[in-house]
């Protein structure tokens, strides 16, 4: 008995509060450090497991399927797919505040301004990562969109260099 696929053509919209401070991600001291440095070259690196040939950005220290340390890094593609993604209600001074400052009255946000995350698939990859979709309409937004990443204007090897992902509609696909 196989899986059975369908392809569903409206977005589900669901209400509710993501409180994604909750989640702590861990990793080997440094074994991120050269992932992180990668963005300096506006690369995107992986590990690569041996044995089954998953590819994981960020990279991991073992196959989530076969449990094989994944010592080989590689440089994987800029462009991607959305698997999911959130919008934001409508930004409001007070309503947004990061490490005890109000995003939209510090001029970092716009007020009425929507945020859209998207969890994106880099090709060749297994693993996704959340990042902001920018450049783009809520409305505009699907499952299934292709997508590249966007680089900060000058790249210093640091996390805030991958700005995000932006639809890649010049890419052709085969």
């Amino acid at each position: 008995m196989g899986l059975i696929k369908e392809k569903f053509e409206k977005t589900m919209q669901v209400e509710g509060e993501w409180n994604v401070g909750a989640y702590r991600w861990k990793a080997p001291v440094g074994y991120l450090d050269e992932y992180v440095k990668s963005f300096r070259e506006r690369k995107i690196i992986g590990s690569l497991c041996a044995s089954c040939g998953r590819v994981y950005v960020p990279p991991r220290e073992i196959c989530a399927r076969c449990f094989t340390e994944t010592a080989e890094k590689v440089e994987v593609s800029q462009y991607g797919e959305v698997l999911a993604f959130l919008v934001s209600p409508p930004l409001e001074k007070g309503k947004v505040v990061i490490a005890g400052i109000d995003a939209v009255q510090a001029g970092f946000l716009k007020e009425g301004e929507q945020i859209i995350l998207a969890m994106v698939r880099f090709e060749g990859t297994s693993s996704s990562l959340v990042l902001p979709l920018i450049n783009t309409e809520p409305e505009k937004v699907r499952v299934g969109m292709k997508v590249k990443a966007v680089w900060a204007e000058e790249c210093k090897g640091k996390l805030a260099d991958l700005i995000g992902v932006e639809p890649a509609f010049e890419v052709i696909y085969k």
